[in-house]
């Protein structure tokens, strides 16, 4: 991709001017996702609207691929809070990547836009997360009037979480396996479509340990 490549271990990596995410390599004990604080910080429906249209604005684009946690929009009508403990927005153009280092700049973390509104865009790149094969296949619009966030559909969500292996990525996935919107079942199925067997693995052992911790 042609615009600025974020530097550093795979398969997730936080924008360069907020802190790196370092992958969580062993559990020793439950996640404990329940324990995070009520009060956490998430971007509501509305929010979410604002930041596409503020994104369609300054990309002069109207298609966007969203792979963050904001994807569960697409996918509830009134996500629970539980399971969006996060102010930004992971989203890229879907055509025009030259139009990334333009929304950094005018949406990104350190913009007026993220000072005014309390919350922000992380522009990423496409193989920022890890993947199941076929993903883009089942990518599911999110529409606000004519602009379209294609999000990821929510066992691939799940997925990239597990393959990220960070502990906030472990309680989204307890808390959206709880309230019962994914089904473990299929979330290992597309664990198995991986490309690498040693991230099919490592993804695995930690939904188990997610298993667990919710029994």
């Amino acid at each position: 991709m042609p615009h600025r490549q974020r530097v550093g271990r795979l398969p997730y990596q936080r924008h360069p001017a907020g802190p790196a995410a370092s992958p969580i390599e062993s559990v020793p004990g439950p996640v404990g996702w329940e324990r995070a604080a009520e009060t956490s910080p998430h971007m509501k429906r509305s929010e979410l609207q604002t930041t596409l249209r503020a994104a369609a604005r300054v990309a002069r684009q109207s298609e966007f691929i969203l792979i963050g946690s904001q994807a569960l929009h697409a996918h509830c009508r009134r996500p629970p809070a539980e399971v969006l403990r996060s102010q930004e927005c992971d989203l890229y153009p879907r055509t025009h990547p030259q139009a990334a280092n333009l929304m950094d700049a005018e949406l990104g973390p350190n913009s007026a836009f993220a000072r005014h509104q309390g919350f922000y865009v992380d522009v990423v790149t496409p193989d920022l997360a890890t993947l199941p094969e076929g993903w883009e296949r089942r990518l599911k619009p999110f529409r606000v009037g004519r602009i379209t966030a294609f999000c990821l559909e929510l066992h691939d969500l799940l997925a990239s979480k597990l393959a990220a292996g960070r502990l906030k990525d472990l309680e989204l996935v307890g808390a959206v396996l709880k309230l019962r919107l994914g089904k473990a079942s299929i979330l290992r199925r597309r664990i198995a479509k991986f490309t690498l067997e040693s991230e099919s693995q490592k993804a695995l052992r930690l939904l188990n340990v997610v298993l667990d911790d919710l029994d």
